[in-house]
């Protein structure tokens, strides 16, 4: 086969003739990254060898923009001075052409090293087996798209042949494709899962497509797997495909669970190919689908599905797999050079490839132009921005349509808890919001709703976090848990309703307040059900906070619920809120006749108060009862901490405010004793600085003397600035192996970057 190598990008164009030459000399050669290499992509330097290669692409200006770079890599022959040097491109050479090229490298090379695109079809032809391996080279060749679109069995299928064709161009080389080819020539089937987005339709493509080449004919299966068994001929070549298989049997209207016997029309299809040796089957899945179908089938389960399944998740594309992504796709795209460069721009590729929600689908997505045409050049990074920051259509679809009603419970659970929790706490989460929204919602629930939904998520929108814990599986979903809530704030009225803790009602409320939402004007319309929510989470004891390293309960005192529950009357404004406030005030102060104030919780209960914009809700008999209980418990003593935030929140200017800083001074005094141990807990420089800020507001607002105590947290911070200067000595060689892989890699995808900008006109 000939080919022109059109189908190739520059990158794999290097590799493929890196192993050409390998495999033609029968030596290892060395790689260098793509882009400014200073004139060398491999070389083997060993002993008096120093044999050097280069490879030049130039699919776009052929000839012209071939001789015109030769100019710039000849000069830089006599430094390299290599004992043998090869020039590799894809552009066709006549024996003038070659000619011209040794002049031009003053007899640095000689013409039989000069290898353009007959050439390098010489070597291919010669070794096989680095054809076979790059199987881009064929797959994509237009050679292969005319066979297919001119066979006879292609005339037999709808499928999308040039489609495919153009996306097998952009696909990077993994070992996604040897793998599933490999189960698929094994076992007869290769079932390919994930979540959406992650590259399951262009595998299963790409498994198809080869097939093709070679003859086979195909059977796209479009609604049920009846259509396969129908047209299925034992002794013929045929490979039959499916896209989404376990979504077209499963979901739509039928999400309940599984329909008369098509379980076993599954089974027993996938057990008539793989007992035919001239039969394929093909089928993607979401990840999700697939463990709720085998969740809820035995038969299935029996079925030995996880022996021919490839999953591909997003996690497994390492920088280097996520460079060559975004640059095949824009090197294969309709993007005009200016939107391009726009990407190109202050290396704004690599905050692409380093976002934690990368995900090939949003490549595609950025890089086409029919999609991104209206979008003006100067917004075109924004618009690049805001995609990667909520990625939520990828998902929502899958959400809405593909998940059953106690999948989706689940997730929704999961969500509002904060995206990680214990099963000791996502288990009842989910069962109290299942059954709130069954009700409301009138869906049936099943003993077995907890497994099948957790079946049904994991891997796909959920993943295991630790030994009994669960976390969301990439940061987009809770993006798509968001857009979940805003788009259809009655789920965020089902979780307050079926919320086991307050910090649940917290969750949603807040993402009510980050813009204009209609989520609080849903929470007001359902009225009194949602404020005795509210109520009954808050009475208890305590509510789940969330910490960097875990999470724990802390006691939910009385000036905490007032703080928590005043904004919520404010906004909602109705008449049963305004009770349930009132509640919790006259709550307060009942507690205050038998125990101190809580100063922290405190302090927010009074900014709470004075923030509050609705008449009937303002309390300044509370407030002034609320400040005059603050200052007398500093008075009493207190930690410095809560001295900080009275300091902050009461006000101290005036005479009419003398009494009350004379109070907080008095406070200090009696917390001075405590400033050299806050000085030895503090372990972390912004601690140290914290302190330091404290002690010069006390200083500024009360106009104490705390030079002594600065003297003193000098020293300390000068001490551990020591330390942690030897600390760092001791580390120093680790950090800078760490920074000098870390920048290599930048290096390299900024290289393999730069050569978006040659071969241009």
């Amino acid at each position: 086969m000939s080919y022109d190598f059109q189908q190739l990008s520059p990158h794999d164009l290097e590799i493929l003739v890196r192993d050409l030459l390998q495999a033609e000399l029968g030596l290892l050669l060395e790689s260098f990254k793509t882009g400014r290499d200073g004139g060398v992509d491999f070389r083997y330097a060993r002993g008096p060898h120093n044999i050097i290669g280069q490879v030049k692409h130039y699919v776009r200006t052929g000839l012209t923009g071939l001789m015109r770079d030769l100019k710039l890599e000849a000069g830089k022959l006599s430094s390299l001075k290599p004992s043998r040097y090869f020039l590799a491109t894809s552009v066709p050479l006549s024996p003038a052409n070659k000619s011209a090229i040794v002049a031009l490298f003053d007899g640095g090379i000689d013409a039989p090293d000069i290898l353009g695109q007959d050439d390098l079809n010489n070597l291919l032809s010669r070794h096989p087996d680095v054809e076979k391996k790059h199987y881009k080279l064929w797959l994509a060749s237009r050679a292969v798209l005319d066979r297919v679109l001119h066979s006879d069995v292609h005339t037999q299928t709808e499928f999308q042949v040039e489609k495919v064709h153009a996306t097998i161009r952009r696909n990077v080389r993994s070992d996604a494709y040897p793998r599933a080819l490999e189960t698929l020539e094994e076992h007869g089937v290769a079932i390919i899962s994930g979540a959406p987005g992650v590259g399951k339709t262009t595998l299963a493509n790409m498994l198809l497509y080869a097939h093709l080449e070679r003859g086979w004919e195909p059977v796209v299966i479009r609604r049920e797997i009846g259509e396969g068994q129908k047209l299925f001929q034992r002794g013929k070549r045929q490979i039959f495909y499916f896209d989404d298989f376990m979504g077209a049997t499963f979901l739509g209207d039928r999400v309940s669970g599984l329909i008369g016997n098509e379980d076993r029309a599954i089974s027993d299809f996938i057990e008539m190919v793989r007992e035919a040796p001239n039969a394929r089957l093909v089928v993607t899945t979401r990840e999700h689908i697939l463990g709720q179908a085998m969740a809820a089938s035995e038969r299935l389960r029996q079925a030995g599905l996880d022996g021919h399944k490839i999953l591909l998740r997003i996690g497994d594309y390492g920088l280097g797999q996520r460079a060559q992504i975004l640059y095949n796709h824009l090197y294969f795209s309709d993007l005009p050079d200016s939107y391009k460069d726009v990407l190109l721009s202050s290396n704004f590729y690599l905050e692409i490839v380093r976002h934690p929600k990368f995900n090939p689908r949003l490549i595609e997505w950025l890089s086409s132009y029919n999609r991104i045409r209206v979008v003006p050049l100067g917004s075109y990074q924004t618009f690049v921005r805001n995609l990667l920051k909520d990625p939520s259509d990828v998902w929502m679809h899958a959400y809405q349509q593909q998940l059953s009603d106690a999948g989706r419970s689940l997730l929704l659970a999961l969500y509002s808890v904060g995206g990680k929790a214990e099963g000791t706490l996502l288990k009842p989460a989910f069962r109290k919001l299942h059954e709130i929204r069954a009700s409301r919602w009138g869906f049936a629930r099943r003993p077995e709703d907890w497994s099948t939904a957790m079946a049904e998520l994991a891997n796909a929108f959920i993943r295991p976090a630790g030994r009994t814990g669960f976390e969301v599986l990439d940061p987009s979903v809770i993006d798509l848990m968001n857009a979940v809530l805003r788009h259809a704030p009655d789920n965020a009225v089902d979780l307050v309703l079926g919320a086991v803790d307050f910090s649940q009602i917290e969750r949603v409320w807040e993402l009510g307040q980050q813009e204009v939402s209609d989520i609080k004007v849903a929470m007001a319309h359902a009225g009194a059900p949602v404020a005795e929510a509210i109520k009954l989470r808050l009475e208890r004891p305590s509510r789940l906070v969330n910490y960097s390293n875990g999470a724990g309960m802390l006691p939910l005192t009385a000036e905490a619920r007032v703080s928590a529950v005043v904004p919520i009357a404010d906004a909602l404004r109705s008449r049963v809120m305004l009770d349930i406030a009132t509640f919790f005030q006259n709550a307060l102060r009942e507690e205050w006749e038998v125990r101190d104030v809580r100063i922290n919780d405190g302090v927010d209960a009074l900014r709470a108060l004075e923030r509050v914009l609705w008449a009937p809700l303002k309390e300044p008999t509370l407030i002034a009862e609320l400040t005059e209980r603050l200052i007398e418990r500093a008075e009493a003593g207190c930690r410095l901490d809560e001295l900080r935030e009275l300091v902050i929140v009461l006000d101290l200017e005036g005479l009419e405010n003398k009494d009350t800083l004379e109070a907080l001074r008095n406070a200090f005094e009696l917390a001075r004793a405590s400033i050299d141990s806050e000085i030895s807990d503090c372990t972390k420089d912004d601690e140290f600085k914290g302190l330091e800020e404290d002690l010069e507001l006390f200083a500024s607002a009360l106009g104490v003397d705390v030079s002594e105590e600065m003297e003193r947290l000098e020293e300390a911070m000068s001490q551990y600035n020591d330390y942690e200067e030897q600390r760092a000595d001791q580390m120093m060689d680790d950090y800078r192996g760490q920074a000098r892989e870390s920048r290599a890699s930048d290096d390299s995808v900024r290289d393999l970057f730069d050569s978006l900008r040659s071969d241009r006109s």
